[in-house]
């Protein structure tokens, strides 16, 4: 036990004092929990339509190689999407999701001396990365409409800076920053600062006129206004691979480069990559599934409306419910989960009164509508 006390107090004290990612309750904790008649998992922004059809027979093959590591460099995945974004495969590295590469990030690019300047309510896994590595990060309120205040972010950078995490759209707020917006910010910022661009909900915001495309940033280095940009994309949101953990990052050929001598090598495996590269092929069933998403969130909306539950409108596959208080969100939450509705209570992304709802299938959006009408507070 003394062996033990000793390792532990060896633990460096920054991360003795990290407050770890929270997960939200699983199917099977609520059935042994709370024993309902049936479940609606909407806390976690999956795809509730599940994945494109190929995937399955993809990853039956890339079983039967199993035994053999994956390429290291993920040349095959590379290839189909920089076919697919009109960019090198020199400008790709591939990860195992998006908070995998953020840490990637942190620790190629950053260091304690320096500072990562974000929202006060956005991704959470940008700040237990930053707090890892022991990076600062400056926490900007967000406008009385639950969106990036780019102004004030623009206005918190200092000689200190190194970095401006925008995730767009916005996880848990599912509000975005326009194109007049992020073309303010990357005017303002200077060039020795990295903008980060998180776009995990990227395909269920491209209806939105006023997103914008961030691609040309990098595809296009001519008409580059901030030529330090990194976007972030992942494949467990629109294409349904949460499991399978693989995501990318695409920017300037120099930083991608750097980013590979830090990277986990084989990451992400063969299994995932093989996925990834099918689900990528699917175009009809990413069009669909998205389609399908913006039809019931807002359906969705229109129920909060016509019911007076204040919501912030949504540019992702997600709503999220606002309630007077947190106490109030912590008591609806705790009732839906008796009725075997899984949602998200956001104190731990910053907005204590906050609930988010992924969008889901048909049935789930019944189930959840009963739910909601039976114990959402009056007025």
């Amino acid at each position: 036990m003394s062996f033990e006390r000793d390792i532990l107090e060896r633990i460096p004290p920054h991360i003795r004092g990290l407050k770890g990612y929270v997960p939200g309750k699983t199917i099977e904790e609520v059935v042994a929990t709370y024993q309902p008649d049936r479940i609606s998992k909407l806390a976690s922004n999956e795809n509730r339509w599940g994945f494109s059809p190929g995937v399955s027979e993809a990853v039956g093959r890339a079983m039967q190689v199993a035994n053999n590591y994956p390429s290291a460099l993920a040349n095959t995945l590379r290839a189909s999407l920089s076919t697919k974004l009109s960019c090198t495969q020199e400008q790709l590295v591939i990860g195992a999701g998006s908070e995998s590469l953020l840490g990637l990030l942190c620790r190629t690019f950053f260091g304690p001396e320096d500072e990562i300047v974000t929202a006060s309510a956005t991704f959470v896994g940008l700040n237990i990365q930053a707090h890892i590595h022991q990076i600062p990060v400056i926490q900007v309120p967000l406008t009385p409409d639950y969106r990036f205040d780019v102004g004030a972010i623009a206005a918190s950078v200092n000689e200190r800076t190194r970095a401006v995490y925008i995730a767009n759209p916005n996880n848990p707020t599912g509000t975005i920053i326009t194109k007049q917006e992020l073309a303010m910010l990357m005017s303002s910022l200077p060039e020795q600062v990295m903008l980060i661009l998180d776009e995990a909900y990227v395909e269920f915001a491209r209806e939105n006129p006023l997103y914008p495309d961030s691609l040309p940033i990098i595809t296009q280095a001519n008409t580059s206004i901030h030529p330090n940009t990194l976007i972030l994309r992942t494949f467990s949101k629109a294409y349904g691979l949460a499991s399978f953990r693989v995501g990318y990052a695409l920017g300037p050929a120099e930083l991608i480069q750097a980013l590979w001598k830090t990277k986990n090598t084989f990451e992400p495996s063969g299994i995932s990559e093989a996925a990834a590269i099918s689900a990528l092929e699917d175009d009809h069933f990413l069009i669909n599934s998205v389609q399908r998403t913006r039809e019931a969130r807002q359906d969705l909306e229109a129920f909060l409306a016509h019911h007076q539950i204040p919501y912030v409108p949504s540019s992702a596959n997600f709503v999220m419910l606002l309630a007077p208080d947190e106490a109030q969100a912590l008591r609806i939450t705790e009732s839906l989960l008796h009725l075997g509705v899984i949602v998200r209570q956001l104190s731990p992304f910053g907005i204590s009164n906050g609930i988010r709802i992924t969008v889901g299938l048909e049935e789930e959006m019944v189930h959840l509508k009963q739910a909601l009408e039976s114990c959402w507070l009056p007025g």
